[in-house]
């Protein structure tokens, strides 16, 4: 049995992962600034925000109590419109999907280190490639997302721990707010993608591969355009 910590399992893709683990019969501990809806039997979960002072503490302090985490799948996630001239938002966006999930880390990579194993999965998006000009804080942080998580791993792998950077398009939760939604999968599809990569351990994992793809081209497309500008 592993001892797995979910940041962000309250709802969405997170919530989907909390329950396939509890059914074959992992060990969770889920941290999220929601109260979970799963019975207090099947998990044990911790209501903090991942911006809160404490955050880091807590995380460590879990990591005692349990006796060290073999994984850790980082959900947190949050987007924001920037709809000018309020751009209030824009910094919480970054706080969450990028210094959360740093700060995450930070509180697990010594003791992993120490044992010379672990495993930290980070969902990231498919928009970490683009230029997106109605979300710019969304692409942006998702950008130093990949970035970071796929650097972090290139260096910590050769010590024993596994680093994947998940990168997803259109899944079918609250987050999904855009009027087209191409190849959008379900909670529980990207759920067991996640599974996998417990197992495989990939440095990334791109899905839909098509929708990668394609969004790579758009991609170079406004690359282009920047340039002839």
């Amino acid at each position: 049995m592993k001892t797995i910590l979910i940041v962000g399992n309250s709802d969405g893709i997170g919530l989907a992962v909390t329950r396939a683990l509890v059914a074959r019969g992992e060990r969770v501990v889920g941290i999220s600034r929601s109260p979970s809806p799963l019975g207090a039997s099947d998990l044990r979960h911790e209501v903090r925000d991942v911006t809160a002072p404490d955050f880091g503490g807590l995380v460590e302090q879990l990591s005692r109590e349990h006796g060290g985490f073999d994984a850790c799948i980082y959900c947190a996630g949050v987007g924001s419109a920037l709809a000018l001239p309020d751009v209030s938002s824009e910094s919480r966006v970054f706080e969450v999907n990028l210094t959360g999930m740093v700060r995450t880390m930070q509180a697990l990579v010594p003791e992993w280190l120490a044992k010379r194993r672990g495993h930290f999965v980070g969902l990231s998006s498919i928009a970490d490639d683009i230029y997106n000009s109605d979300a710019p804080s969304y692409s942006a942080s998702k950008a130093g997302f990949s970035n970071y998580l796929i650097s972090v791993g290139i260096k910590l792998r050769p010590l024993g721990i596994a680093v994947t950077n998940v990168r997803f398009g259109f899944v079918d939760t609250k987050m999904a707010k855009s009027p087209q939604k191409p190849m959008m999968m379900t909670a529980e599809a990207a759920a067991t993608h996640i599974l996998r990569c417990l197992e495989t351990r990939p440095l990334q994992l791109t899905a839909p591969k098509v929708m990668g793809f394609l969004v790579h081209l758009l991609h170079w497309a406004q690359s282009v355009r920047i340039w002839m500008t």
